[in-house]
């Protein structure tokens, strides 16, 4: 059948498939070719082709800047319910996972604090924040807690390019079992979203996160910002 006489749904879902095919050969940053060249690849009106890239552009799959074009966005990186570090998620995925220390002091654990350790009020507590990176891009801003007289000798310098998971189980024998989770969506301060590459108050999820080991142990207490165009949450239910 000539494209000229498809039905109008058919054509834009024929566009839909040409353009979604066009976009994945090439990579997140791409400049993809002027309206003018696509409607003539694709054999449609100029409106049909907008109407299109608007609804790509509102999926995040595409988006536009004024005077320079269409150009191919990163795809978030889906989070599963599942109990993994950043690392072990990263290189599921083909990314490259890396850390950058920002600092790592010894604090007295507050009464907030102490009761998601379960530990005394005031005992020494190891705070870490991490800039965390996927194929040196910033993802996630990472403050974790760690009750100190659980690891003793702690070296916060391993994590730049490991897994605090893995180090906890290799080192001192603290293998997790599961965590509770709450995740809250937010906006970036300033200091955070120049840390993380981003404009001031852009949007962003937060999940405070309470490990517990094998043993019923609370193990880690941990806060991170996840940038909300890099990451998207699944989680399976069931009836």
């Amino acid at each position: 059948m000539d494209s000229s006489i498809l039905p109008r749904t058919d054509k834009r879902q024929k566009l839909r498939q040409g353009l979604l095919a066009l976009i994945g050969q090439h990579p997140a940053g791409a400049r993809l070719p002027t309206e003018r060249e696509l409607s003539e690849r694709f054999e449609v009106a100029r409106e049909t082709l907008r109407h299109c890239l608007r609804e790509l552009e509102d999926e995040g799959v595409l988006h536009r800047r004024q005077g320079a074009g269409t150009f191919v966005s990163a795809q978030p990186v889906v989070k599963e319910a599942r109990l993994m570090s950043f690392s072990e998620e990263m290189r599921q995925r083909g990314l490259v996972p890396s850390s950058r220390l920002l600092s790592c002091t010894t604090v007295q654990a507050g009464a907030k604090l102490a009761h998601r350790l379960m530990v005394m009020p005031g005992s020494a507590v190891i705070e870490i924040r991490r800039l965390r990176l996927a194929s040196q891009e910033p993802m996630a801003l990472e403050t974790s807690y760690l009750a100190a007289d659980r690891v003793p000798g702690f070296d916060p310098a391993v994590l730049e390019q490991g897994s605090l998971y893995e180090l906890l189980e290799q080192r001192w024998g603290l293998q997790l079992r599961g965590a509770r989770q709450q995740i809250e969506a937010t906006v970036l301060s300033r200091e955070e979203a120049e840390q993380l590459g981003v404009p001031p108050f852009f949007p962003a999820l937060v999940i405070e996160r309470t490990s517990t080991s094998t043993t019923g142990e609370v193990i880690e207490f941990a806060k991170s910002l996840y940038r909300a165009d890099r990451y998207r949450f699944e989680i399976n239910v069931s009836r």
